[in-house]
């Protein structure tokens, strides 16, 4: 007999393209792999009842082979009748009808090498001598977000000394035939026992039977993205026994969790303590900041062990979705010699997590590299974002899409060395106003760039950046649109800088908002924004950071003054700090942090807690 009359749907597709999804290595050296995990809706639409009883997946145009798929329809779920309809994936499947007995294998198929640009699936059914095929394009899947990609559900700064998260890229269920948790990860903790000479999931002394004791127990869940809180679940206590599901199985599954809409996908934090999710999120469509705390780690519903389940689904109809990450590394724990935290850790830049369990590090900077951060938060009700990327062309491609999609601009942006390389962060708040950003190479392409921009569109320059690429210097500049007055200092030593922007205040009513300063030729030349306008300020230097903090709440208590703007720089072995501070009657906050991971997890909580917004960040290099 020819071909039966089957109907196929394929998920995930974007685009019309079925969707794979890029895995990292599990070390800087190693290959990445792609994991290709369909979920098929096969439907009879012919008159009788057709039974399925194959199904192929191969790869038109490359050299990856075909792969047959074992245990299809081992229970009769495929045997469909005449309009009738059921799912398949090629999750984990057990190929012993034994219900007692376990032979599972995973039908999951991991490449390496060139990924393939198309697949196609045959589906072959008894009595019939042709396959019905689909053949599909097959792109790469990009999350609904920030850099098409997720941070890590955790921040690493929230770790004791030798702990990691851990997970795989291998779910050990497939959720059912909708395969709606074969892109999911469970996630837990490994520090190394330094007694033991061994990783542990558990605490020095720690039991297996305690859920205190597990080192993953209790830390605080981030949101992977911004979104709006959809669905939540609390109030059910955690599993008193540990090591195995609880029975009968608890109603809701997933436990306390907490379920939130990132633009066309949805992701679901599960098994979460009791009582630890905020009131405040407790209602739907209720906005949630990309880091905020959701809710911390527990061992409820059904649930062997603490850990958090994470799984992302599309929002209209909840078809399964890959989830790759940004701003983490990894890297195979075997790799590593504690306490030594150096080791060929990969960067996470729109990667799956691997195929192997391997440590996650959810940082922007890798391990043993601290960046200190220092920056400003004030009160505010506008939206902003705070951001880092591992260069200059993703770090612009961020910040178009936050002003694309959500109509915010940047207002400052800042570089640091990370291992060696040149790494950008930025913010950017809500606003209707023109603005561009640019990098220049020499002073003179700046100095004229930000002309231009004055006199053909009116942006008024507002920030400035200098930084070293290997070893020539480069200049990063941002104007906005405005009518006040504005103009730009530049001297090659500290008096004459000082001289000219007493003048302009005296003369011209020109405040002080940015100041720079850099060593060029072994000279310290100075750099500063001056802009009209009617409020008191003042600035200053500082020899160290006490007496610069010390400064700073001085004018606050005596002047109302806010700080505004802090830098810093080398002069011989010691570190000053320079201060702008202006009158004003918002609150702020001034933070120092000897770590980028340390200052993001504050600036996140002074959101959550006080509603205070980051306006200023600076690296010390």
């Amino acid at each position: 007999m020819p071909a039966p009359k089957l109907e196929i749907q394929v998920e995930p597709v974007e685009g019309g393209n079925a969707v794979y999804l890029p895995i990292a290595p599990s070390t800087a050296t190693g290959a990445a792999m792609y994991k290709v995990v369909l979920r098929l809706r096969i439907k009879n639409t012919g008159k009788s009842t057709v039974r399925v009883n194959g199904i192929t997946f191969s790869f038109p145009g490359s050299t990856h082979p075909s792969t047959v798929m074992q245990g299809v329809n081992m229970t009769g779920s495929l045997d469909l009748a005449a309009g009738a309809a059921e799912f398949w994936s090629n999750g984990i499947v057990d190929l012993d009808p034994d219900p007692d007995v376990k032979n599972n294998v995973n039908n999951a198929i991991y490449l390496s090498g060139t990924p393939p640009t198309q697949v196609r699936i045959a589906v072959t059914c008894k009595d019939f001598t042709t396959a019905v095929t689909v053949t599909m394009a097959l792109a790469a899947h990009k999350s609904p977000v920030t850099d098409d990609a997720y941070r890590f559900p955790y921040a690493a700064g929230e770790l004791r000394a030798d702990e990691y998260y851990q997970t795989d890229a291998v779910h050990w269920a497939n959720g059912g035939a909708p395969g709606t948790q074969i892109y999911a990860h469970d996630i837990g903790c490994v520090g190394w026992d330094s007694a033991k000479k061994k990783w542990s999931s558990l605490v020095p002394g720690g039991s297996d039977k305690k859920n205190e004791d597990y080192r993953i127990y209790d830390k605080p869940v981030r949101a992977v993205a911004e979104g709006t809180i959809d669905d939540w679940h609390d109030g059910m206590a955690d599993n008193s026994v540990v090591g195995s599901f609880p029975d009968p199985s608890p109603d809701p599954k997933s436990g306390n969790f907490v379920l939130i809409k990132h633009g066309t996908e949805s992701v679901k934090y599960c098994h979460l303590r009791n009582g630890s999710i905020p009131e405040a999120l407790k209602k739907k469509g209720v906005k949630v900041a990309e880091g905020q705390m959701l809710g911390r780690v527990g061992n409820t519903g059904n649930s062997t062990n603490p850990h958090t389940h994470l799984e992302a689904r599309r929002a209209s109809d909840g078809a399964l979705r890959p989830m790759p990450f940004r701003s983490g590394f990894v890297v195979d724990k075997a790799k590593l010699k504690p306490p030594a935290n150096a080791g060929p850790w990969f960067r996470l830049r729109g990667h799956g997590i691997s195929k192997e369990a391997v440590a996650v590090w959810p940082a922007s900077t890798s391990p043993g590299s601290p960046v200190p951060t220092v920056g400003i938060k004030m009160g505010g009700t506008w939206a902003n974002s705070f951001w880092t990327s591992p260069d200059l062309e993703s770090f612009t491609k961020t910040a178009q899409h936050l002003f694309d999609d959500k109509g915010r601009r940047l207002m400052r942006a800042t570089t640091y060395l990370d291992g060696g390389k040149r790494r950008w962060a930025g913010i950017a708040r809500a606003g209707n106003w023109a603005s561009r950003f640019w990098v220049s190479n020499t002073l003179a392409s700046f100095k004229q760039t930000a002309q231009e921009l004055f006199d053909d569109k009116g942006l008024r320059l507002e920030h400035m950046h200098t930084f070293l690429d290997g070893t020539k210097r480069k200049w990063a500049g941002i104007a906005r649109g405005g009518t006040w007055g504005s103009r730009l200092i530049i001297k090659p030593d500290l008096a004459s800088f000082s001289k000219e922007a007493q003048t302009l205040f005296d003369d011209q009513g020109l405040r002080l908002v940015n100041i720079t300063t850099w060593l060029q030729a072994g000279k310290r030349n100075w750099f500063g924004i001056a802009r009209s306008g009617d409020w008191a300020n003042t600035w200053w230097i500082s020899p160290t950071y006490d007496h610069f903090r010390n400064k700073t709440q001085a004018l606050f208590d005596n002047d109302g003054m806010r700080i505004s703007h802090v830098t810093s720089y080398m002069d011989g072995s010691a570190r000053k700090w320079i201060g702008i501070s202006r009158s004003g009657d918002w609150a702020n906050r001034l933070i120092l942090r000897s770590d980028l991971d340390q200052f993001a997890l504050e600036t996140q909580r002074l959101f959550d807690e006080d509603k205070l917004r980051l306006v200023h960040v600076d690296m010390l290099e």
